[in-house]
């Protein structure tokens, strides 16, 4: 088959997909049908620091780790033939290298089924890596790769600039990491690919929840079986780009550095897929079967402990392999969390059908700091309150309120109107009053229930008219200022149902029994019950 080059970087929407799929199709190789223990080398380098002038990266070394382990246990790469340097300098990674290219020559340079995969997390720029200070240039790193006696050669790098919170990777914004322009005017030499976690111009960002990288987080993820498109027990270079790329995309949409599109370029004849991980046939792990739309979150031993996979489910069910253990799980759908602890055992499919979910509502989400976005809800309220005015009776009211919820408190807007009034000897009193409130509330999630207090402030037109004889008509603003206590029983699709109770002070002026305005504050009990929705 004739020699073909691609380059992937920009066009994202338009060529990602088609381009993705022929990703496997990689290298000037035979079929690769990989056996266990064939030749199959993998140099992992996680760089926590950079230049003098640039902070000091908080997960380059755990995105190493992880890899290793999934590439160890799922992908057929030796233990012995693993390499794993933690902050070296660039002398110490080039030596790294060398040697492993060593091994390969004397060990299997005629072995056309042999990968060396070579990945870099941390600081770089358009020139070069940033190892502690030392400098290692990016063509020089390209031509000790590339210049391997293995078959297949696979350079990963996850770098760009540095920040903080949501970090990007890297300093310099005007030259950040990118395929150096040479590459493009002389190509790639025959079985050699490059994986980027992000386009020219744009930042490679790591995350405090994930506690790794994106890119290199969904990259895992994707070598565990999510990405196994095809089910049938092995995942594809393909497959695990185009998960890990689709993933990266959407995880980091609302993120400081901005979306983050990860590239490819790379040189291939023939039409054999490389096999980067084999899940279907693993030993020692256990099966988690992913069933139901949605986003999945497997963290290791608890609520807090460390995210070990994050996956993307849209319709096909996929199987990921996890290390035996308990985990807690997150299922995210667009409405409402569920969560569940699960042990997984080595050998034994774990079933999440099966687990004891429970349930948290998005407005409980949002409380929690993960809902990404505020909620809004809507509900009708109907009670009462005792009368501002003596001789009246209990006052029934009706409300609408407007309510949005955030992770530090959930605010209230209310409209209400209140009816009173009675007949003696003929002469009829009618008190209508009309008030707008504005208040905020804590709210305290115990699964379905939730309990809240605050307060609200406002006003209230109350409009005091008498029938039967011949009076004249008062009216009012008072000022108002309510204290609340609320209770909601969580229901399916939004729905809510809710009771509340409080104190509400007012500042009214009244006419004394000696005909004089005084002004009076008096704090009267209000009871009130609703139901309402959420979105």
């Amino acid at each position: 088959m004739p020699r073909a080059r691609l380059r992937l970087g920009h066009g994202w929407d338009a060529v990602s997909r088609v381009a993705a799929l022929w990703l496997g199709v990689l290298l000037a190789v035979v079929p690769m049908a990989v056996q266990a223990g064939e030749a199959r080398y993998a140099l992992l380098v996680g760089a926590h620091k950079g230049n003098a002038d640039e902070p000091r990266l908080h997960f380059a070394g755990r995105d190493a780790e992880r890899l290793r382990e999934v590439l160890v246990t799922l992908g057929d790469f030796p233990q012995e033939n693993v390499t794993v340097l933690a902050d070296p300098s660039a002398d110490r990674m080039r030596t790294a290298l060398a040697r492993m290219n060593a091994r390969i020559r004397e060990e299997v340079a005629h072995d056309r089924s042999s990968v060396l995969l070579v990945f870099y997390s941390g600081h770089a720029d358009a020139e070069s890596l940033h190892l502690g200070g030392t400098l290692l240039p990016w063509e020089e790193l390209r031509n000790l790769t590339s210049g391997s006696a293995a078959a297949a050669r696979l350079l990963v790098v996850d770098a760009c600039r540095s920040g903080q919170a949501t970090r990007v990777k890297g300093t310099k914004l005007a030259a950040p990491f990118a395929l150096p322009p040479d590459v493009e005017s002389h190509g790639l030499p025959e079985g050699f690919a490059i994986l980027s976690s992000s386009a020219a111009g744009e930042s490679a960002q790591e995350s405090d929840s994930l506690q790794g990288s994106f890119f290199t987080h969904h990259l895992v993820a994707a070598l565990r079986g999510v990405a196994d498109t095809s089910s049938d027990g092995l995942v594809s270079l393909a497959e695990a780009y185009q998960y890990a790329a689709d993933r990266t995309v959407a995880s980091t949409v609302a993120t400081v550095g901005g979306v983050q599109h990860p590239t490819y370029l790379y040189e291939l004849k023939g039409r054999s897929e490389l096999v980067l991980t084999r899940p279907g046939r693993s030993q020692g792990l256990a099966a988690v079967r992913l069933e139901g739309a949605g986003q999945y979150f497997f963290r290791q031993g608890g609520r807090d402990g460390p995210v070990v996979l994050e996956a993307g489910i849209s319709r096909e069910a996929r199987t990921a392999r996890l290390v035996p253990g308990s985990y807690f799980v997150q299922h995210r759908l667009p409405d409402r969390l569920r969560e569940a602890r699960v042990v997984a055992e080595e050998g034994r499919p774990l079933e999440l059908a099966e687990a004891a979910w429970s349930v948290v509502e998005l407005d409980q989400l949002v409380r929690k700091g993960g809902g990404g976005r505020p909620t809004w809800a809507l509900s009708g309220w109907g009670g009462g309150t005792a009368s501002l005015l003596d001789g009246y009776p209990f006052s029934p009211s009706g409300a609408v309120q407007a309510s949005l919820d955030t992770a530090a408190l959930t605010l209230d807007a209310q409209v209400e109107l209140a009816l009173a009034g009675f007949v003696q000897a003929g002469f009829e009193r009618r008190l209508t009053s009309g008030a707008l409130r504005v208040g905020a509330r804590k709210v305290f999630d115990m699964g379905r229930f939730s309990l809240s207090g605050g307060v609200r402030v406002g006003a209230s037109y109350v409009d005091q008219r008498f029938f039967g004889r011949t009076a004249p008509r008062h009216w009012q603003v008072v000022p108002q200022l309510d204290t609340v206590l609320r209770a909601d029983l969580h229901l399916p699709r939004g729905l809510f149902v809710g009771a509340e109770a409080g104190l509400r002070a007012s500042r009214v002026r009244v006419l004394s029994s000696l005909g004089r305005e005084e002004v009076r504050t008096p704090v009267t009990p209000m009871l009130a019950a609703g139901t309402g929705l959420r979105w």
